[in-house]
């Protein structure tokens, strides 16, 4: 998330692109599995069995990294540097922390009845009970990002809630509560509205004002979206207009990043996706159609900076030094810039914008991932930016269309992350990778949800409950589509050739 912003990423010629219909070209040798090339028409050998073993095996390397202490339960982020107390978020937060293994141990308990996974859920949320004051006091990345959800007090305060609803036990239910009224007393007056810092994106404030709008449904509290619709209305006053038409939104500085001030992500994390994305679920609570406009003007601007090619399209990674490079994943590509046009979908019921959606997702499938290992993509499996990130936008495509394609695409990303596990010491699965892509000689494998083995887990996890029959997930408050099918999936898997990927129209 953090260390891809700063360099700059080899590089994807856009008029190859644009020849070829691949969305990408793969950045010199394709990383895959230390080397090996993987056969996008090769069968895919994974079970709705071997996803669920690939789901434990996750969570027993985790466990193998958990340390116990007065406080509760926490897991190393990174088991190969024992010495690290964080990598990326705070030490509790979802993003490389406890919370996020939380968050996963929530639903392996859920899909498989084992109770001991509910061991883990409490003691790591007693864990979050006891230090999420600390939060605040943290140093900041980025402004901001101590009260957002990934990597701040927005995340800790949704786990703690879910938490609460899982076990009924009322502590967490108490914590979250507490934890979100040091959000309220946070927000700032800023212009006609509030906010919370000078960071409006995805990273920073958006996904606070996300937050409060889960919070508001589950504890029955209208202030809460009250105050988040004052969040809403600052952003509004931040929209630049673009010409011919449309508005953007920058999500943080750039020279925060130290980025030249004329710098533009467009994308769901640090820009106008993920803005107009708050900005049309706040229409969706509120009714107020101002929010509604604006965030259909941010759909105008994505669409006129779109790359087009056949039946897929993608938005480029970054303005102005690098609009030939796409990535994919949760960040900066479809997985999340997605989210905005199915969201426009929901509350208006527009099939351009489902049509959008599918677009964009089209142009995932016809970079030929994963054996095509991009310049935006490469050796990386996790949630963030990687495979496990897409293998859930796809699930989330096919529960909310039903189209078997999604299906298919997403089981076959699963399988390409199940063949990139290592248990080299016999403590279960880890995937190592070189998550930031522009360090390709920092490989790592953590433990945690974004950038970690709990994330690739919950992937896996879904997977599973797919090809079963069950779909189910936590729905995270940045997340548009369905969180569960009741349709038998499994009558439908068996019809299913997924060695046959030519049943994929171009």
């Amino acid at each position: 998330m953090f260390a891809d912003l700063y360099s700059r990423p080899l590089k994807v010629s856009r008029r190859v692109f644009l020849q070829t219909s691949a969305l990408g070209v793969a950045a010199g040798t394709p990383l895959v599995s230390w080397g090996g090339t993987v056969d996008s028409k090769a069968p895919i050998g994974s079970s709705k069995k071997e996803f669920l073993e690939g789901a434990l095996e996750a969570g027993r390397w985790i466990r193998s990294a958990q340390k116990d202490s007065a406080q509760g339960r926490y897991w190393l982020p990174e088991p190969d540097s024992p010495e690290k107390a964080t990598t990326v978020s705070p030490i509790n937060g979802v993003y490389s922390g406890s919370a996020g293994i939380v968050l996963f141990f929530l639903q392996l308990a859920k899909a498989t009845g084992d109770s001991s996974y509910l061991e883990d859920v409490r003691t790591g949320a007693d864990y979050l009970v006891e230090t999420w004051p600390n939060l605040a006091a943290e140093k900041e990345r980025l402004p901001g990002t101590n009260l957002s959800f990934y990597n701040g007090l927005s995340g800790v305060a949704f786990v703690l809630t879910e938490t609460w609803k899982t076990t009924g036990d009322p502590r967490y239910r108490q914590a979250a509560l507490l934890a979100t009224q040091a959000l309220v007393n946070a927000a700032n007056r800023s212009g006609s509205g509030v906010a919370w810092s000078e960071s409006p994106g995805i990273i920073a404030d958006g996904s606070v004002i996300l937050y409060l709008l889960y919070a508001a449904r589950a504890f029955g509290r209208e202030d809460y979206r009250n105050l988040a619709a004052a969040g809403g209305r600052h952003l509004l006053e931040l929209a630049e207009p673009q010409s011919p038409a449309g508005v953007r939104w920058k999500g943080v500085r750039p020279s925060l990043l130290g980025l030249p001030e004329d710098t533009y992500f467009p994308n769901f994390e640090l820009g106008t996706a993920g803005v107009a994305y708050v900005l049309a679920r706040l229409y969706e609570e509120t009714g107020e159609s101002h929010f509604l406009e604006s965030a259909k003007q941010g759909a105008i601007h994505l669409q006129q900076i779109a790359t087009t090619s056949g039946t897929g399209a993608l938005i480029p990674y970054r303005y102005p030094d690098l609009p030939d490079v796409y990535y994919l994943g949760f960040c900066h590509g479809p997985a999340g810039t997605a989210r905005l046009f199915y969201q426009l979908y929901k509350v208006t019921k527009d099939k351009a914008y489902l049509g959008w959606t599918e677009t964009l997702a089209r142009g995932v499938m016809n970079s030929g991932i994963p054996a095509n290992q991009t310049s935006g993509f490469w050796n990386v499996v996790c949630q963030c930016c990687g495979s496990a990130g897409v293998t859930e936008f796809f699930l989330g495509l096919w529960a909310a269309t039903g189209n078997r394609e999604y299906f298919v695409f997403a089981n076959h990303l699963a399988d390409q992350i199940l063949s990139r596990q290592t248990n080299f010491d016999g403590k279960g699965y880890r995937w190592y990778q070189a998550w930031t892509r522009v360090k390709p000689w920092e490989v790592t494998a953590e433990t945690g949800y974004s950038i970690g083995a709990a994330g690739v887990g919950t992937a896996l996890l879904h997977s599973f409950l797919a090809q079963a029959g069950r779909y189910d997930t936590i729905a995270l408050p940045d997340n548009p589509f369905p969180y569960r099918r009741d349709e038998n999936a499994n009558v439908q898997s068996a019809a299913v050739d997924f060695s046959d990927l030519n049943q994929l129209s171009p």
